[in-house]
């Protein structure tokens, strides 16, 4: 079939499709509003296209249905491309739609399976004032500082993480704006039985929706697979699957733990692979760049120095980390902490962590300075001298006044050499605005 016959099926299918329902995101609408190109970019199954949906269903309030236009280039249709999809576009859109004076919205799903996009994103932006790009994308080459030269400076990118707990708390009609949650005991008990779900399965909205527990690990581990495969084997064209394999295992085996190159090659080795040090750094990259395992580097003001230091490991999601693993039950500590490291990307701060005399989990840097400091226990009992240390050390180290440790359960209210330092439940913590 023609490039044009598949695209007028394609957008003929728009003008009839019905929005489906979806629950509500966090997102700030002055992206939508602003003149430059939007990407929102993320994990495969994070809910970018539902994101979507909802801007699109906002739009509709003010906008006219032909100015809305949505095309998914992962659609089996297109495929195989032909190259020229995208040069076609605009003339069938222009040849099918009626669009009405003012602004057009253009949303492009998956766009990074077409060749030379970013040229063609270029050339609309330049010549057709009139049209509003939004891009969406389950890689970091998405993100604005990545972009080549021909987007560099047009671009605003929005991340779409998988749900956090406050979006979770909208599915089960949960008032988390409740100033009486942790002093009400039903409440709080409640709120900590959601939050240990949570923590177990994860925050992707199809394992949050999805009510038969037997399915969420099959559900979790296809996730894994398809990532695996589509998203950095096919992608990346890699080479020795059974190595990378069982490298992104053993990365997921040691969530939240320090890893270097050497150490990761010598325990590959151990088990029968031979990989390099250069290959096991791109294996690295290739999961950060699709959004599955987070590099976290120790604080530095020396670049060297922080390359130097060994790295921790984060990973997108703790539901996927224990469908993955053959024992989660144990990591209820690393989850914690996790999935505090998850929020403070969500929240896009600054992050690193601190290792010197003792360790801190985070220190949050803004402008040139540290800001805050924070370290992740399960509880504060038998570990309160180690855990405060390692904060008090960092606290020093950065002129600090406060602290703050993020547990399991534990509120309290710390003064340590004259700094203080507040401990509230990880749960709460995800609730505040801060």
């Amino acid at each position: 079939m023609r490039t044009e016959d598949k695209l007028k099926n394609i957008l003929k299918d728009w003008k009839e499709f019905e929005l489906p329902e979806h629950v509500e995101r966090e997102f700030d609408k002055v992206f939508l509003e602003s003149d430059k190109i939007l990407t929102v970019i993320g994990p495969r199954r994070a809910g970018k296209t539902y994101l979507c949906y909802q801007l699109i269903k906002r739009l509709k309030s003010n906008v006219p249905e032909d100015n809305i236009l949505y095309i998914n280039f992962e659609d089996e249709r297109l495929h195989p491309l032909e190259g020229d999809e995208l040069t076609k576009l605009l003339e069938i859109y222009y040849e099918l739609f009626d669009p009405k004076e003012g602004k057009k919205y253009f949303f492009l799903d998956e766009i990074q399976e077409m060749e030379h996009w970013e040229k063609w994103c270029r050339r609309i932006d330049e010549q057709e004032k009139d049209i509003k790009l939004i891009l969406t994308g389950s890689t970091s080459k998405l993100l604005s500082k990545e972009l080549s030269t021909n987007l560099r400076g047009r671009t605003l990118s929005w991340k779409v993480f998988p749900f956090s707990f406050k979006e979770f708390l909208k599915t089960k009609d949960i008032d988390y704006e409740d100033r009486n949650i942790f002093y009400s005991t039903k409440k709080r008990s409640r709120m900590k039985a959601l939050f240990n779900e949570y923590l177990r399965d994860g925050g992707f909205p199809e394992i949050v929706l999805e009510e038969e527990e037997v399915l969420k690990k099959k559900i979790l581990q296809e996730y894994f697979s398809t990532i695996y495969y589509k998203d950095i084997i096919e992608r990346f064209n890699v080479g020795n699957i059974p190595a990378l394999e069982d490298f992104l295992k053993m990365r997921l085996d040691n969530f939240t733990g320090q890893m270097t190159l050497t150490q990761s090659k010598n325990n590959l080795k151990s088990i029968g692979h031979r990989v390099g040090k250069a290959t096991l750094k791109k294996y690295l990259n290739h999961a950060q760049e699709v959004f599955f395992l987070f590099k976290l580097e120790a604080y530095s003001m020396s670049r060297k120095k922080r390359i130097r230091n060994p790295r921790k490991i984060y990973a997108i999601d703790t539901g996927l980390v224990n469908a993955v693993r053959f024992d989660f039950s144990e990591e209820y500590g690393p989850a914690l902490e996790n999935i505090v490291f998850i929020e403070l990307k969500r929240r896009e701060k600054e992050v690193y962590y601190h290792k010197n005399d003792g360790e801190c989990d985070f220190i949050i840097k803004e402008g040139r300075d540290i800001k805050s400091a924070i370290q992740v226990t399960k509880t504060l009992e038998g570990t309160r001298e180690r855990e405060l240390q390692g904060l008090k050390d960092a606290m020093e180290e950065y002129d600090l006044e406060e602290g703050l440790v993020l547990t399991e359960n534990e509120k309290d209210n710390i003064v340590l050499d004259g700094r203080e330092i507040d401990v509230l439940p990880v749960w709460l913590w995800l609730l505040s605005n801060d």
